[in-house]
């Protein structure tokens, strides 16, 4: 399918290749008569280079934080494992090692408007009040990503050096940290770039109201993200040839920003909808929606038991669509959560097997079955092009 080999690249916000894929949906969408809108926001564009720690003479590679600050240096060590060893250690001008239960999850980025957990935010004060001169976070697997070590924090707002360790490589020789000097590189460079969030609008005579069709566009660092979420763009590409309604103006939204610290794309969106008055009367969202051996998965959100049996008679007439549990950790969020009517769209395996291979190299065409893009675009135009005789 040339639309997926088209989106699936690196892409992260604000990159040549994220403009690239905007221009290129952009040139799909006009001749299909939707109206072409590009809202420019700026963010910034990283880049790193290797990176390591030398302990008792031995080099061992760190995987620096995307958008973390540069570090070339020399300290002693200190080691928090939980809270209150942080809120006791001294570590004003030293490196600061975080393990244990400080790095069981990755924090949200400080500034995050729609979810930014107590617990997060008391780590992250902390830290920026405790003044290390670098941080080294001993992390392995995430149930959230295929990174192995996980960056630990992943935010522009956030100035002090940070770069992640294996915990078994933490293991060989953490009796070692607290012995000597250290000497840490943390190479990083983070530069000012200017990137877009499309909307692409196509209006009829009478609306009931406005659907939107989502799906993130863009990637993390060093992945193609073909899964995530090259599948679902293509996807709501494809859907947005077959919609037919003449009840609903259509909202088709590459959301530019999900896999980025700081949410830009869906915040123009949510600003674009309130000062235009637009009330949406459904939000489709695309999310790793065809990965090879799964099903298409859809979860509905606010919608009545009536609803959700009407509903249920369009996925049985669709060929592999299934029901799916709601989860929230993607674009629709703040659109469930206001009530609105919501449907995730994705793989049926997508917690049980496709989050090994987000976020990394390993997200490549290869996991990707076109066949399940076709279905899932199928059924959403059938959502659509109904949705009237849904509700």
């Amino acid at each position: 399918m040339e639309l997926l080999s088209r989106i699936a690249k690196p892409r992260p916000v604000g990159t040549v290749q994220n403009q690239e894929i905007t221009d290129f949906i952009a040139s799909y969408l006009e001749p299909l008569g939707y109206e072409i809108r590009k809202v420019p926001f700026n963010c910034k564009v990283w880049e790193t280079k290797a990176s390591y720690l030398i302990i008792d003479g031995s080099r061992l590679p760190l995987q620096v934080s995307p958008f973390s600050e540069a570090f070339c240096g020399t300290g002693s060590a200190v080691v928090a494992s939980n809270l209150q060893e942080l809120e006791k250690a001294e570590c004003e001008g030293k490196i600061l090692f975080l393990t244990e239960n400080l790095t069981q999850e990755p924090l949200q980025p400080k500034n995050f408007p729609f979810y930014f957990p107590d617990e997060h935010k008391a780590i992250i004060e902390c830290l920026e009040a405790k003044k290390p001169r670098a941080i080294i976070a001993v992390t392995g697997s995430s149930s959230m990503s295929g990174l192995k070590p996980f960056p630990l924090i992943e935010d522009g707002n956030f100035h002090i050096p940070i770069a992640s360790l294996d915990t078994e490589v933490f293991s060989e020789i953490k009796d070692k940290v607290l012995a000597g000097v250290l000497e840490v590189s943390i190479n990083s460079r983070n530069e000012t770039a200017t990137a877009h969030q499309l909307i692409a609008t196509k209006k009829v005579a009478a609306p009931k109201g406005t659907i939107v069709i989502c799906a993130h566009m863009d990637s993390k660092y060093n992945t193609d993200g073909a899964l995530d979420n090259a599948s679902g763009v293509a996807t709501m590409l494809l859907a947005a040839r077959g919609i037919e309604t003449d009840r609903y103006n259509i909202d088709i939204v590459p959301f530019n920003s999900e896999e980025y610290y700081d949410p830009q794309g869906e915040l123009i969106y949510l600003e674009e909808l309130k000062k235009n008055g637009k009330e949406v009367s459904l939000l489709i969202n695309i999310d790793t929606v065809a990965h090879k051996g799964s099903q298409v998965a859809v979860a509905p959100f606010n919608f009545s038991e009536n609803e959700q049996l009407s509903l249920n008679d369009i996925m049985n007439g669709c060929a592999n669509i299934v029901p799916g549990q709601p989860w929230y950790a993607g674009d629709h969020a703040a659109f469930a959560f206001s009530g609105t009517k919501c449907l995730v769209v994705c793989a049926s395996d997508i917690f049980d097997a496709c989050v090994s291979y987000t976020h990394c190299p390993k997200d490549t065409l290869d996991l990707v079955d076109e066949r399940l893009i076709e279905n899932a675009a199928d059924f959403i135009c059938k959502v659509v092009n109904t949705y009237d005789r849904i509700i």
